[in-house]
């Protein structure tokens, strides 16, 4: 169920960005994310009404609440791109940089063994042919 929930997760990005993508060229980036977060703080805030208000916020170490202000520019940066790149190619970057942010973040965390063995080179080739083929993609438009 958790592989649906992720693909399904990964539909409602594509989507987010396209209709986001078209707002800003519509209008400019900056507007596209305002009201995206406005929309969602609506719709996040009616879900919390009708699901019970969550406790302990002050336990949380602040540093933990800077989530929202990098998804905050996520959003952003994708509204000013995918009018300039489209949906496909913006997305396929985005990935990239996903996957050796994941790669990184899993070797601090110690979620990913510090060897080098044949698991972790394909891994970090893998990582490297993404960001490679997806800025050899970009070259090719």
């Amino acid at each position: 169920m958790m592989i649906v929930f992720a693909l399904l997760n990964g539909v409602f990005v594509a989507l987010a960005r396209a209709l986001n993508g078209r707002l800003a060229a519509q209008k400019d980036a900056l507007y596209a994310s305002w009201i995206n977060h406005l929309v969602g703080f609506a719709a996040l805030s009616c879900l919390l009404v009708l699901s019970g208000w969550p406790s302990g916020l002050t336990d949380v170490p602040p540093v933990l609440l800077f989530g929202g202000v990098i998804g905050a520019l996520y959003v952003s940066l994708n509204s000013y791109i995918v009018p300039k790149l489209g949906v496909t190619i913006a997305t396929l970057l985005v990935i990239a940089g996903q996957m050796v942010m994941s790669v990184l973040l899993d070797l601090w965390l110690g979620k990913l063994p510090w060897v080098l063995n044949l698991p972790m080179v394909l891994l970090i080739v893998g990582c490297g042919l993404l960001v490679f083929g997806f800025y050899r993609l970009l070259k090719v438009r």
